[in-house]
């Protein structure tokens, strides 16, 4: 157990001190900020500006998810895995690594319009520790999935390094965009539904005013089952593809 977490903290070291994670990060930010400063209408949907946010936060887990398959180098990797005796087990502690990454996102984007709203009271139709607590857990189900997603993007896993951006970035767009399109062309829901339907979280809540314990865990649950089924198909991936 005292290997597992210091390979965990470890992790956290190196995602702290990168380079790579800063940029991401800046950007969730800036588009959080613009998000809620750029509202004219006050007091706003509380939702609609949650289902925006978590469509943001998608998108950069997505970045991060690619990015951190360069946060450790391959010498590095390799006396990881020699210290814990196990490909698969590495793979698995790095998992839980990139679902905290999840959850440190999704608390910064939670914690903006929630200082936002403290300055300005006026700035949500209603205001409470609930809806700030379920929209973290929306936030996170979507970070993981989306940055489970982007790790799938692995330079052992794909031919070209040149085509992993493009590949990546394509992924986050049929899942930002998949509820439009199998709404319009049904027969695509065959094939898109390997992507997470976080555009659908606005349609599938759209008829309730509040959120719910239960709609909201569902929506996790499901997002999570996305990203434990992404982290699965890269370990059992990496683990046969050797260094």
């Amino acid at each position: 157990m005292k290997k597992i977490t210091s390979i965990i903290y470890f992790h956290l070291f190196t995602f702290v001190r990168s380079t790579k994670g800063v940029m991401p990060l800046t950007f969730l930010i800036l588009l959080q900020l613009m998000l809620y400063l750029g509202i004219q209408r006050r007091p706003t949907n509380f939702l609609d500006s949650i289902f925006l946010a978590e469509i943001f936060v998608f998108v950069i887990a997505i970045w991060l998810g690619y990015a951190s398959n360069n946060w450790t180098d391959v010498i590095t990797e390799q006396l990881l895995i020699l210290r814990i005796k196990s490909d698969k087990v590495y793979r698995s502690i790095y998992v839980v690594f990139l679902f905290l990454v999840s959850a440190c996102i999704s608390l910064i984007s939670i914690s903006i319009p929630a200082i936002i709203n403290l300055l300005d009271w006026r700035m949500f139709e209603r205001f409470s520790i609930t809806y700030f607590s379920q929209s973290f857990l929306l936030f996170l189900g979507s970070g993981f999935a989306g940055i489970s997603l982007g790790a799938l993007f692995h330079s052992r896993l794909m031919v070209k390094d040149g085509e992993k951006p493009l590949y990546a970035a394509g992924a986050g767009l049929l899942s930002i965009t998949r509820y439009s399109i199998v709404n319009q062309y049904g027969i695509f829901n065959y094939i898109l539904w390997i992507f997470p339907n976080v555009s659908a979280h606005h349609s599938i809540l759209s008829d309730h005013s509040y959120f719910t314990f239960l709609n909201v865990t569902s929506l996790f649950l499901i997002n999570l089952f996305y990203g434990v089924i992404y982290s699965i198909i890269k370990i059992v991936l990496l683990s046969k593809k050797k260094f």
